[in-house]
This record gives structure tokens, sequence and C-alpha cells, in this order.
């Protein structure tokens, strides 16, 4: 389909099979986001510092927001607005920074995309819009192509999946694998097929 906007919750799925997934590759999961972020459960990372200034950061944002609307900023500030008040996409775990999953996931790539979980791997892959046609693009309205760029991308042999986990008041279900130093990875769970 090529005739509407481009909206990343409704074409997650089709840019993840289209351009993320290889040859007989199965896909268990996959959680669009509009920041790439993740909820970090890991003890002591980041660091209290960090947490806070991000905080701040946001806030600050949301009160200055009708500035980023008079000079154009419209189109992100709707696209992360639209996943506020969401469970998060992903849900790290484990022991201190040097921990598998806080070495894989550092920061947050802090871009909008789509984590990604398949029985060979598990990833984030951003999206990229552009005004050029390329082979795998998604295309939509006007001349707008949408490719996926792997921003993180880990084998399943350096972790094991464990199945479904509820996580949360509201018993949002997650899949988790866990690195072989016992670190992890929760990813909101949502219909693959």
């Amino acid at each position: 389909m090529s005739g509407r906007d481009y909206d990343l919750r409704e074409d997650a799925r089709s840019l993840i099979a289209g351009q993320w997934l290889r040859d007989g590759e199965r896909l268990r999961t996959f959680a669009p986001t509009g920041r790439g972020n993740y909820r970090s459960e890991i003890r002591g990372y980041p660091s209290f510092a960090w947490r806070a200034l991000t905080v701040a950061g946001w806030s600050a944002l949301k009160l200055v927001s009708p500035v980023g609307i008079v000079t154009g900023g419209v189109p992100y500030w709707n696209e992360i607005r639209r996943f506020e008040g969401e469970p998060p996409p992903v849900v790290a775990f484990g022991e201190g920074r040097r921990c598998r999953a806080a070495e894989v996931l550092g920061s947050g790539p802090h871009r909008s995309g789509v984590w990604a979980l398949s029985h060979e791997r598990f990833g984030f892959a951003a999206d990229k819009r552009q005004g050029e046609p390329h082979p795998k693009a998604l295309k939509r309205a006007g001349d707008t192509f949408v490719v996926l760029e792997n921003v993180i991308d880990v084998p399943s042999t350096e972790f094991d999946f464990e199945g479904q986990v509820e996580r949360g008041s509201r018993g949002t279900v997650y899949l988790r694998i866990r690195f072989h130093d016992g670190s992890g990875v929760d990813v909101r769970g949502r219909r693959s097929e």
C-alpha cells in the first residue's frame, strides 16, 4: 500500500517482515517506539545523574513544546506523544553497567524504530525516511520511502529465550531473553503472525 502517510505503529510489521527478517527467520515479537529508549532495571545503570537529567530534559521539552510547534517540530513531537502512556517496549535487567544487557543496549538508540525478536536474533532497527527509491523500501504517500537501519543486532547464540513474563500492574506480557551472565531483556509481546 502506498497511498497513505507513513505511520510507524501501523507499518512496523511490514518494515520488519520486508527488511529486517532474513530468509527462513521467524519473528517472535516486535515493538515500535518513538524514541528507541528502554526502561532500565539494571542495578546502577544508567547512573542516577543520567536518569535525573533525562527526566528533567523531557519535562523541559514538554513545557516548551509550543515553541517546537511554532518552529516546525509538530511531526516529531506528535510521533513522540503517540507512544507516551504505553508500557515500555523493552525492559532491561541485570547487575551493574558491565552486564551484557547494559553493553548491548547502552543508553538506548534514541531514534524512532522497532525492537524485534526472532528465533535467531534480537535487535533494534531505526526507521529512516528518504526521498529516493530503494529496492526494499516501504513506499508511502508522495515520494516517501522508508528503510530500516540496523542499530543493534545480537545473535541468539548470545542469549537464551525464556518465554513469556508479565510486568506491571496491568500484567503486560513480555517475551524474555537472558544473556549468559544472568542479565536480560524483556520485549513487549505482540502477535507476530
